[in-house]
Formats: C-alpha cells, sequence, structure tokens
C-alpha cells in the first residue's frame, strides 16, 4: 500500500541524471511518508557508471538493473528517462517521459495525488502556472520590501517608500508592506497617505497590533487624540511588543493635556525598551 515512483535511466545522458537528481531531492520531501522512489537501468548499461552517479551526488534511493527488460517491457518504456508513477493499490497513476522543465513539479504533484493527499482539482491548482506566477510575486515582494527595510535604516526614506510601492505593487495582499509604507509615512509626516496604509494593513490582517499602532501615530499627527488612545489601548492589549504603543499613547495624552497619563505611558514604553533590550528607532516600529 506504497506509493511508488520508477525513474527509469540511462548512464551518461545529461537528462537522465538531471531527473535522479530531482528525484531524490523530491524523495527528501516525502521521507515520512508512505512513498519510495526506485531508480532502475536496463542490464545493458553499466552499473559501475550508474553507481558512480548516485555516489557524486548523494542518492539515496535503490538502484536495480532490470535483467531481460521486463520493466521496459511491461511499462512500455520508449524514452530515456521515464519515470512511472505507481499508486497504493499498484497501479499505474502517471507518467513523466524524458525531465521536462516542470519535472519536479509534476512528480510532487502526482505523488501527492496518489498518496490521497489532493484529488484532481487540487492537482490541476499545484500544476498550474498562475500558482507559479503567484510564487514569483512573492518572492519579488519580499525582495522588494527587504531592499525597503534597509534604506529605512539608513534613513533613505524617499527612497523606501518608492521600493516599499513596489513591493505592494508585486503582490497588494501581503500585509508587511503596507505596514512598513505607513510608518515611513509618518516619519515624513504625510498623515493622509499613513492612514491609508495602515487602514489597508488593517483589511488585510484586522488584528495587526503594528497596523494599530501606526493607525494610532497617524491619527495623533492629524490631532485627533482621543480615536489615538482607543486604538492605541487596544494595540498594547496582548502585545508582546507595546513599546511603541505606550510610546504612541504617551504622545496622545501629551496631545490632550494629560501630562500625568503621558509620563506615565512614556515610562511604560521605556520600561518596555530597556526590558526587551530593544533600541527605539525608526524601524523599531516596524517589528
Amino acid at each position: 500500500d506504497e506509493v511508488v515512483a520508477l525513474i527509469y535511466w540511462r548512464t551518461g545522458q545529461k537528462r537522465s541524471i538531471l531527473a535522479v537528481k530531482d528525484g531524490n531531492d523530491v524523495l527528501k520531501e516525502f521521507k515520512k511518508k508512505n512513498m519510495k522512489i526506485l531508480s532502475i537501468i536496463a542490464d545493458s548499461d553499466n552499473r559501475d557508471d550508474a553507481e558512480k552517479v548516485f555516489s557524486e551526488n548523494g542518492i539515496e534511493y535503490p538502484l536495480l538493473v532490470d535483467y531481460d527488460r521486463v520493466f521496459y517491457s511491461t511499462y512500455g518504456i520508449r524514452v530515456y528517462p521515464t519515470t512511472i508513477i505507481i499508486d497504493k493499490d499498484g497501479k499505474l497513476s502517471y507518467s513523466i517521459p524524458s525531465h521536462p522543465l516542470t519535472y519536479k513539479k509534476l512528480l510532487k504533484g502526482h505523488i501527492r495525488k496518489a498518496l490521497g493527499e489532493i484529488d484532481e482539482a487540487g492537482l490541476k491548482e499545484a500544476l498550474s502556472t498562475k500558482k507559479e506566477e503567484h510564487d514569483k510575486a512573492e518572492t519579488e515582494a519580499l525582495r522588494r520590501y527587504n531592499l525597503a527595510l534597509k534604506f529605512t535604516q539608513s534613513g533613505m526614506h524617499d527612497l523606501a517608500i518608492d521600493t516599499v510601492l513596489k513591493a505592494i505593487k508585486a503582490k497588494p495582499e501581503m500585509t508587511k508592506p503596507h505596514i512598513l509604507l505607513g510608518f515611513l509615512y509618518l516619519e515624513t509626516k504625510e498623515s493622509d497617505q499613513a492612514l491609508d496604509a495602515f487602514n489597508k494593513a488593517l483589511e488585510l490582517d484586522p488584528d495587526s497590533k503594528n497596523a494599530k499602532t501606526g493607525l494610532g501615530g497617524a491619527l495623533i499627527l492629524k490631532g485627533k487624540a482621543d480615536s489615538a488612545i482607543e486604538i492605541l489601548n487596544d494595540a498594547a492589549t496582548a502585545n508582546p511588543y507595546p513599546q511603541m504603543a505606550y510610546y504612541e499613547l504617551g504622545r496622545a495624552y501629551e496631545l490632550k493635556g494629560d501630562k500625568d497619563k503621558s509620563i506615565e505611558m512614556f515610562k511604560k514604553a521605556i520600561e518596555k525598551i530597556v526590558k526587551k533590550n530593544i533600541l527605539p528607532s525608526a524601524i523599531s516600529k516596524c517589528q
């Protein structure tokens, strides 16, 4: 009742060796699941050469020799390499001829289907080019976001804003770039843009403490102390790093003219900063 992937390959052939190596990577991903991979060469091939390929590439699954070409005939092998996936009932589930660019994706998708992890619709989604585009968009957004963080740390706010806007364009549904953009607008005293950025972040993640803290800061810039205090109190509740929320609360009470409450909040902020060994800086707001 195991799922088995058979890789029928030939030594001395680049695409065959690529399939064998990719099979090893896939096996690591499914190692704890009810599946295995077997490698097969024809009896006319050179076993010493095959074992050398295995040794040089750290291949962890068995190497078999197809004496009298039994497998070759049974599964109608016509192309090297050919990868055959056999389901839990011992039936041929799927066959991958040669080594296409999507080899790993095909192999993983059909193994998951044979294991019962996904159905036909799930397989279609796993193999979809849209998913690949989604993954590329996320990678690009993260790259831009991390670059924007570096610009922020260097005090290059204009460059940071331009870069984080590109991150948002790459993947609008990612929350972190919207939060960073909001804090950057706080630094440049652009309250309306900051409000828009934090509200968008809260649309995506209504429980984000960072977005609530930033929104409180933007409301202070707008002179709306009472609204700021309400949301900042919410941001400080059950927040493991509430130092920025307490700092903004201090500013909000200062705006209201409540000196004692303002000092109390600033003291709380300092206490949290010292306790967590976090230095106040522009970027600490975004962490």
